[in-house]
């Protein structure tokens, strides 16, 4: 996690906590109702090369978009702390999935064009850097032979977080709460397994998106870019099972607390801060790479009945 969000948080936890506690009802472990929902579910992973990241997803290319949230999920009480501040626990699944073609960092992405197209791949020194230091005698022969070769990566994987928060909202009367924040840890066990791609070279294509206009002008616009690893060459393979220590983090924008049901709009969760898998091991290089895991999910609007 990072320094200065760890001296941020510790802080307004221990104020939190120290707060009176309301009357209890439920342990934080039971099963406080079943929740219906409708949003998106956002994995962000990646790996890193010693500080630098070398290899991600991001929703902005097509094939590596937001997944839709899992419909019905479990929710664990909450315990009202005062009348403006709570804690209690989160949990989240997120379903086994499969990312192809991660995308090689590219701070200089632009200045890498031909046509429509954008030739994507590691920035020089980072090049020279994984040459020198991590590739093996086969990855510099596929180097030399491809002047744009870039690393890329294909994952899949599952995961279940189970978090514990305090926060503060804005009480609206004795049932309504509005811009509902947390902070708190989670621990994460992920079920992981990726192929480490050398590509000849990676290209980024943008679909032409034709668009009705008012009065019944058609006009074109680029769609979302849509990355390709071409001669995708497998120079390694890594699997693990295992857990990991990350941040939890919670916005509601508004919610609607009653004995048997909770109403909310716009809620997000977010969970893992630069999760490393240290044993995360590859099997034809002395060394590996720094795998990381973000994950966010948007609840549009959900309803839950309180058991």
């Amino acid at each position: 996690m990072n320094p200065l969000l760890k001296s941020l948080l510790l802080p307004f936890l221990l104020i939190l906590t120290a707060l009176p506690v309301q009357a209890e009802e439920k342990s934080w472990y039971e099963i406080d109702g079943i929740r219906i929902r409708a949003g998106n579910l956002n994995n962000h992973l990646g790996f890193k090369w010693g500080e630098d990241r070398i290899i991600t997803t991001d929703d902005y290319y097509a094939h590596l978009t937001n997944d839709r949230i899992f419909p019905v999920a479990l929710s664990l009480p909450e315990t009202l702390m005062s009348s403006w501040s709570f804690r209690g626990a989160v949990l989240e699944f997120r379903p086994k999935a499969e990312f192809t073609d991660l995308v090689p960092v590219d701070a200089n992405k632009d200045g890498r064009k031909s046509g429509d197209d954008i030739y994507l791949r590691q920035l020089d020194a980072l090049r020279t850097s994984l040459y020198n230091n991590f590739f093996n005698a086969s990855d510099k022969s596929f180097a030399d032979a491809n002047s744009n070769w870039a690393l890329s990566a294909d994952i899949t994987g599952s995961n279940i977080f189970l978090g514990y928060l305090w926060g503060v909202f804005i009480p609206i009367g004795e049932n309504h709460r509005f811009i509902k924040l947390g902070a708190g840890l989670g621990i994460l066990y992920m079920e992981l397994s990726y192929k480490l791609n050398l590509c000849s070279e990676y290209k980024l294509r943008f679909p032409t998106v034709e668009k009705q206009e008012a009065g019944g002008f058609t006009t074109t616009d680029r769609g979302k870019a849509s990355g390709t690893c071409f001669g995708k060459t497998e120079i390694d393979s890594a699997s693990t099972k295992g857990f990991g220590v990350g941040f939890a983090g919670h916005f509601t924008l508004w919610e609607r607390v009653t004995k048997d049901s909770i109403w909310k709009i716009m809620s997000a969760e977010h969970g893992g801060s630069e999760i490393k898998f240290v044993d995360l091991k590859l099997k034809n290089h002395d060394k590996n790479l720094d795998f990381l895991l973000e994950s966010y999910s948007l609840e549009i609007v959900s309803y839950t009945y309180r058991f």
